[in-house]
Formats: structure tokens, sequence, C-alpha cells
């Protein structure tokens, strides 16, 4: 049996991990005869690799291995990053058959590392390079699965792992931002403040929503297609912020920049599978008002990590000004989207 990959120390503990997922999926007799890794096209701000794993029997396995203690920059809350992402998939996600990449195993050893997810890899691309019609998808899919979660609720209790978006969530990004703004421009900053005189008002209404499992960067960069499969299978990734909070908060990060028609197919598709799998919903009007109301958050955030990551100038004005429409729009519960 060779090993050409693999190097000894860490990554004895990789093929001592990976045997153990051989045997439990392909029974006990199966003999690893080579296990090849390369670095994944799809590696972004953490390594990734592939993993080929050659059995004597002629089969093949692959995975996708995600490696935490490879990173460019450190980002905040790491650990928790992590550790969320591993849970979300052994401990949730696991137990439900949603098409999300089924959960092999990993190697973690705190404090130092490794940390290696073993995911399955899902041959896909990402809805952002695909037609409209898989967004449609891709919204229909995130209906069914926070309807899902929402009539099997008992699966999130006791994960204590999993951001809570409550008052301080919301509140507390707010703050930052003020203060984010105003250390590059006392005077931007007064215009933020100025603007977000009905932020209370948003928090409250987001609070109030259904409490379902949220993937927190429901992107269209972290949401792989496979339009081989029928119906074309929608694999979300990157689960570092799974929260328990409002579909819509993923909903938001989907739907942003999109005008009708196109806006009322997308949030269509998404309440009318949430409502078919027992997740209460509110009239498209009521969506599009709280679907603002995130994207006000979502501009809020962005805001708070301004001073820190030093956003040019004229992205925090511009961030400063897309916050003053959209808390117009939230003051004056309008249901109109901002271009």
């Amino acid at each position: 049996m060779t090993r050409p990959a693999l190097n000894q120390d860490r990554d004895d503990l990789l093929f001592e991990r990976v045997a153990q997922i051989v045997a439990d999926t392909f029974g006990r007799r199966s003999t690893i005869a080579a296990i090849y890794r390369k670095r994944s096209e799809y590696s972004s701000f953490y390594a990734s690799e592939i993993l080929s794993v050659q059995l004597d029997t002629g089969d093949e396995l692959k995975m996708f291995l995600k490696n935490f203690g490879s990173y460019p920059d450190p980002k905040d809350a790491m650990e928790q990053r992590r550790n969320r992402e591993l849970h979300v998939y052994r401990d949730i996600l696991a137990r439900a058959s949603l098409g999300t990449a089924k959960y092999y195993g990993s190697v973690w050893d705190e404090p130092e590392g490794p940390f290696w997810l073993l995911l399955e890899l899902v041959r896909g691309i990402a809805v952002r390079h695909c037609s409209f019609d898989y967004w449609v998808e891709a919204a229909r899919w995130l209906g069914h699965m926070q309807g899902y979660f929402y009539q099997n609720s008992g699966l999130l209790q006791g994960h204590e792992f999993l951001i809570q978006h409550d008052g301080p969530f919301f509140r507390s990004a707010r703050e930052r931002a003020f203060r984010a703004v105003s250390q590059r421009s006392p005077d931007l900053g007064k215009r933020l403040a100025a603007a977000l005189s009905p932020y209370d008002q948003s928090v409250e209404l987001m609070m109030r929503q259904p409490k379902t499992l949220v993937h927190g960067a429901y992107r269209p960069a972290e949401i792989l297609v496979d339009a081989s499969e029928r119906p074309a299978r929608i694999c979300p990734v990157d689960w570092e912020q799974a929260a328990i909070g409002s579909g819509f908060y993923d909903l938001a990060f989907l739907a942003d920049g999109f005008k009708s028609p196109q806006l009322e197919q997308i949030l269509d598709a998404y309440c009318t599978e949430a409502a078919n799998c027992g997740l209460q919903v509110p009239d498209q009007g009521s969506a599009k008002h709280i679907v603002n109301c995130y994207r006000l958050h979502k501009t809020v955030t962005w805001l708070s990590q301004s001073f820190d990551r030093k956003f040019p100038e004229k992205d925090v004005m511009k961030l400063v000004s897309m916050a003053e429409k959209l808390a117009g729009l939230v003051l004056s519960n309008r249901t109109a989207c901002v271009p």
C-alpha cells in the first residue's frame, strides 16, 4: 500500500481518519491503495484540497478537505467559526436529507490543530454563474430547508454554537457601525446616526419573525448548483455563521440587487415553499418590507467593519448613502427596493 501524497506526523492522522471513512463507506475489507491530494480550485479564505482515495478494489472516493488552519490573515472569532461549521455539518445537517454536502468526518486537535473538515465533493458551480432560473431554485431550496427546521425545531435545541439573531445581535451592529464611521469621518457618523432612527423599529420587526435555521451568509458565491441532477441539486456551503433567526435574513442576501419582476419571483419561490413546509410567511408586500429591514442590517454590518478593514472612503460614503435609502423605506413602510 502506498501513500504518495501524504507525509508523516499530522498527515498520519488524516490517513487514519480516511481509513475509518473508507471502512464505514465500503466495508471493513476495503483497503486503501493510494491517497492523492491536490489544491481545490475553490480554495478561498481557507485552503482546501481534493482527496482522491483509491482502493484495491478499483473503487475511488473523492472528498473535499477544508483546512481551517491555513489562511492568509485571521478573522474575528475564528475558533467559534470553525467549530460552528463542524457542528452544523456533523450534528444538524447530517440528520436531515436536504442535499447539503455529506459529512464524512474530521481531524480536529484543539488547540493547535490540525482542523480538517472532510465532506462530500459536490460537483457544481456557484449560482452567481448560473441563469436566473437557478436563483429561483436556490430561493425555493431555502424555503424548504427553513420550513423543515421550523417544523423540526428540536434538531436545533441545545446547540449553543449557533449564533442567536436577537436584540443584542442587531443593536450591537448599529453601535459598532456608528463608531467605525465616526472614526473615519464625524460628519458621516452624524449622517449615519440620523439615518438609523428607524433601526429599532426594524429590529423589533425582525425579531418577531418565526425562528428557524439560518445559513448566515446565503450569498450567490456560497450556493453550489449541480445541474446534472434532476431536479438540480442546490448545495449551500460555508456554514460558519449559522444561526437561529428568520429565514428572511438569508433571503436578503440572495435577493439583493433584483428588481421587479425577478424580485417577486424569488420572494414567491421562497414563501411558497416555506409555507408548504409549515413555516408561517407574510404576504408578498410585507415580505419585501422585511427583506428591506434585513438589507438595512446587512449594510450596517458592513459599515461596522469599515474602519478595521480599511474600506476606502468612497465605499464608506456609498454604504452610508445606501443605509439612508434603506432606512427611508423602512420608515415609510414602502415595499419598493432600492435601485
